[in-house]
């Protein structure tokens, strides 16, 4: 045998063992269709993108890590956070599934008896955080997937310091793609100069790449204040007046909700689990802080103050199935009269897909918010592949004008919705770490309702006949495109 015939030899069954690990992966039938093609249409090239991002290699360490983690993050719940009530009077009782099936595959059930006000306006999210971590006494943990140190940031970053200098617990934890930019600038020294702890999420590198996928990212977005306040959504720690304008698509537009009562100490235990899996300084140092807290946590439980009712979803990629995109799918099948989304990048796989037409066709109202221009041309042209046959199946299609509509909501009939940083695309459902709430009760919903409403008045619907006249060339580029829709 030859040194060529021996390399090709190798080479295919490299492919092969690719191959088998694909057909026998719990990923959709879409996307290991898609990478079969990859694998032998494409020589060399299909192999390596396998090898490098085929599959969600967190590494071994991490998953150790990630173990002890969900042993500490079970005492948690049971110790700071109480036994949840699988179903509640007050929700719709085909909902209630809804409830049951998310604790079931996530261990997080319903909290009741919060206070939620929902922020939409950048100078309303940023002024409100900063007197928040203002006004703290014990502890300011933030996680973000992007931040960007200038502008209206500025003030925040320096209350955060401020508060450390006083003795306040801050702990900051940021991706490392995200906030690359944000690394490298003279903020992270300042902040720790000042007794901030800084961490960053799921660091790249080249040796790691070749053990650890390096596009998985950690896309949440989260404040806790004093375990009593606590934000989440699609806001990240930006000035959107001075965010990406290079890229030509105006400002970002955003929604957190700003949440008080039980939810609070539900949502620590996300932001915990994350930062104690990046090291083994940050694991031993959270289960020694968290096992013995005294007068801060303790044995303290938020005291209800409203009404609101909430479910924490998270998702992160070592999970073998995603608990959002099941809760999401199963929700538009529980649909009676109105589905209402609001996302940024739409890509969805055959399921998904399928859920919105069949909704459509049993007479629910279904519209899709989407932005006019987004910044990722790739994304752009495969999600506008989906439009005809939504279209045709009476689903109301709706392109925001007023910048980039970043927000991430999903609105079912009047009485439920997800709300949180999942985009509705693959990346969100399965190899980002993502943050969900579920809301129960009808006045949060009503909020999330006028949001979406006023997107819609600052929207052009898409027209099915003006649609189908657009060039054929460029119908073209978007199914080319939308062949690696599974993988984008």
């Amino acid at each position: 045998m030859t040194i060529a015939e021996g390399l090709t030899l190798a080479y295919f069954a490299i492919n092969v063992v690719c191959a088998l690990r694909v057909i026998y992966s719990p990923r959709a039938s879409s996307a290991a269709l898609g990478w079969i093609v990859l694998l032998f249409l494409i020589p060399f090239v299909g192999t390596a993108a396998y090898l490098l991002i085929g599959e969600p290699r967190l590494g071994n360490k991490r998953a150790k890590r990630t173990q002890e983690m969900q042993r500490f993050y079970d005492a948690y719940q049971r110790r700071f956070v109480g036994e949840k009530t699988p179903s509640n009077s007050a929700i719709a009782p085909r909902f209630n599934q809804l409830v049951q099936l998310a604790e079931h595959r996530s261990g997080i059930g319903l909290d009741s008896g919060n206070d939620v006000e929902l922020l939409h306006r950048a100078d309303d999210m940023l002024i409100s955080m900063r007197k928040d971590i203002e006004a703290a006494q014990y502890s300011c943990l933030l996680m973000f997937y992007i931040i960007d140190g200038q502008g209206r940031v500025n003030p925040v970053l320096e209350a955060l310091m401020k508060a450390a200098e006083r003795g306040v617990n801050c702990q900051l934890l940021v991706d490392d793609v995200g906030s690359s930019a944000f690394l490298k600038s003279a903020w992270p020294a300042r902040l720790r100069a000042s007794g901030v702890e800084l961490t960053n999420s799921l660091p790249v590198g080249l040796l790691k790449t070749l053990f650890v996928r390096s596009d998985l990212r950690n896309h949440r977005k989260l404040l806790i204040v004093d375990y009593e306040i606590a934000y989440t959504g699609s806001f990240n720690l930006v000035d959107p007046a001075l965010f990406k304008q290079e890229a030509g698509v105006g400002e970002w537009r955003d929604a957190m909700l700003r949440c008080r009562g039980p939810v609070v100490l539900t949502l620590a235990g996300i932001f915990y689990g994350d930062w104690a899996v990046e090291n083994e300084h940050n694991l031993q140092e959270t289960l020694q802080r968290l096992s013995y807290y005294k007068g801060i946590i303790g044995d303290y439980l938020p005291p209800s103050v409203g009404e609101a009712l909430l479910q924490v979803i998270p998702f992160a990629p070592d999970r073998e199935t995603s608990v959002m995109y099941d809760t999401l799918v199963n929700a538009l099948y529980h649909a009676r009269e109105r589905i209402i989304i609001s996302t940024p990048y739409f890509v969805p796989d055959e399921l998904l897909f399928t859920a919105l037409q069949h909704a459509a066709w049993r007479g629910v109202n279904v519209t899709l918010i989407m932005p006019h221009r987004v910044d990722s041309w790739l994304v752009r042209k495969a999600s506008r592949t989906y439009y005809k046959p939504l279209l045709k199946a009476g689903v109301n299609i709706a392109h925001h004008q007023d910048g980039l509509l970043h927000t991430k909501a999903v609105l079912v009939d009047d009485v439920y919705a997800l709300f949180g940083t999942m985009n509705m695309d693959m990346r969100s459902f399965f190899l980002n770490m993502e943050l969900s709430l579920a809301v129960y009760d009808k006045k949060t919903v009503a909020a999330i309702d006028g949001l979406l409403h006023s997107y819609l008045a600052q929207s052009c619907a898409v027209n099915l006949q003006q649609w189908e006249k657009r060039p054929r060339l460029q119908y073209f580029i978007e199914r080319v495109v939308r062949l690696a829709s599974p993988l984008l």
